[in-house]
């Protein structure tokens, strides 16, 4: 975001190691044209890799690269009035349905998510106002569903709207975790947050909903439903990495506290041992700091300059030299 540009490298192989592949904009020098952004904040890829640049904190536009970085158009206008399609305040964050060819656009400025098609026209508009703060968005292609993720302060929250009428479906309450990054994984409805603390925290719905018939009558060779039943069935899930510190939360639908489980055993067990870890870091610290302060008071001249040096002189004593 402060270079003022847009980098692309190779899966897995990241600087020192290896050059990028691409490069957009110019570094350090904000502009809003072909060859500059002004802080852009995120970036998406439609099914032909075209590169869909969000620019930004300071330009109001989504601007539109060829997979080898050819500029081909900017859409988007600055103004602070709300509710008009092609209007921005500021490019806060982008997602994008690859099946329906939209790309969600959102504006923390003006409290709204508008929708645009690949070749820039605007389709709708959003009103997210009553979410407060909306910092990130992500498309969940299992769900069919925009994850808007809201925080304030330390408090975060996580609202799936409808990405056709933008009306909410769910809504997640994420505690003081302070989440500040969104990630929908497909598959099982999946959705990874990162929090301020550097903590991983996964929520998705492990049961899977199975419709089948019961109570049937053949009727002129046809099957006749009378009643259906529902059976979930517990797929589960495994960790992602002993690396990371990892909550597994099911019921990111339905969003009840009843139905969520936390790995409380890891994550206390991680932070009892950064607590000892810091304590002796501590301890360690204060011995020698306490050997330096002695060993430069014993380079004093007399007993009195040593008494004070240690805050220990309260004798009227005639001071002697060493």
């Amino acid at each position: 975001m402060g270079l003022h540009q847009v980098v692309k490298f190779a899966a897995f192989n990241i600087p020192p190691g290896d050059m990028p592949l691409l490069v957009l904009g110019t570094a350090f020098k904000p502009g809003n044209d072909s060859a500059h952004f002004c802080m852009p904040t995120s970036v998406v890829l439609d099914a032909e890799e075209n590169i869909y640049v969000g620019d930004g904190l300071c330009n109001s536009r989504v601007v539109k690269f060829e997979d080898d970085g050819y500029f081909e158009a900017s859409f988007g206008t600055y103004s602070i009035e709300r509710g008009v399609l092609g209007l921005m305040g500021q490019v806060t964050d982008l997602a994008i349905d690859l099946e329906r060819q939209i790309i969600f656009i959102l504006d923390n400025i003006l409290k709204q998510i508008q929708t645009m098609k690949y070749d820039g026209e605007f389709i709708n508009v959003f009103d997210v106002s009553q979410y407060q703060n909306t910092i990130k968005i992500s498309y969940s292609s299992d769900m069919d569903a925009l994850v808007v993720l809201s925080t304030y302060g330390m408090e975060s929250s996580m609202f799936i709207i409808d990405p056709i009428s933008g009306g909410e479906i769910s809504f997640v309450d994420g505690g003081t975790q302070g989440f500040s990054s969104l990630v929908s994984i497909p598959g099982n409805n999946t959705v990874v947050v990162g929090s301020r603390s550097g903590m991983i925290i996964m929520y998705g719905d492990n049961k899977t909903v199975i419709n089948e018939p019961v109570n049937t009558t053949k009727l002129d060779d046809e099957l006749t439903v009378e009643s259906t039943e529902v059976k979930t069935v517990d797929d589960g899930l495994s960790k992602l990495s002993p690396l990371i510190h990892y909550l597994y939360i099911p019921g990111l639908l339905s969003g009840k506290p009843e139905d969520t489980e936390v790995d409380a055993i890891e994550f206390i067990r991680s932070h009892i041992v950064m607590v000892v870890v810091a304590l002796g870091v501590f301890l360690v610290m204060s011995v020698l700091a306490i050997c330096m302060a002695m060993k430069w008071c014993m380079s004093s001249a007399s007993r009195r300059e040593y008494d004070r040096c240690l805050m220990s002189d309260d004798s009227e004593e005639e001071d002697v030299l060493f």
